[in-house]
């Protein structure tokens, strides 16, 4: 193998890698992957739902400016009070598995006289943001909240 081709191959591999998702994320048992060409479509790295509709999601935002998680938080949590109608409940900081410290909003919605959740759990490192979403009708969402708990925690950043 040439010096050129083994060049070509090193930058194709490394191009492919960065393609992919740049996270790890366990789901719980009752949730099941949903199709991912349907994901990319809507922006998502990852997504997965409860028969009853809770959704576990992940996406992966490229960061060139590099915008500390301070801003994205703010700029999140702006978003979803202003143009979305979301209340903020709850935040609290969150630790991924990876070690990586995120910071997790919780929101609550109304929609046709019925009360919905929302978390949105946000990392950000080296130019990449990287935000876990999770949210379903309230009544539901509480039967899956440790689930969900469990699966944000479970994030491996890489």
């Amino acid at each position: 193998m040439t010096t050129t081709t083994r060049t070509i191959l090193f930058a194709l591999a490394l191009t492919l890698g960065a393609c992919g998702p740049h996270f790890g994320i366990d789901t719980p048992d009752d949730f099941v992957s949903l199709d991912e060409g349907t994901q990319q479509q809507r922006g998502y790295a990852m997504r997965a739902t409860t028969a009853d509709g809770v959704v576990i999601a992940v996406r992966e935002i490229d960061d060139p400016r590099r915008g500390t998680r301070d801003f994205w938080v703010e700029a999140i949590r702006n978003r979803l009070r202003r143009a979305g109608g979301y209340a903020l409940l709850e935040e609290e900081d969150i630790r991924a598995a990876s070690g990586d410290t995120g910071h997790q909003m919780r929101f609550g919605r109304d929609e046709s006289g019925r009360p919905y959740a929302y978390w949105i759990t946000v990392f950000v490192r080296e130019g990449r943001v990287t935000v876990v979403e999770a949210g379903g009708r309230r009544e539901v969402f509480d039967e899956e909240v440790e689930d969900v708990r469990r699966a944000i925690a479970s994030i491996r950043i890489q």
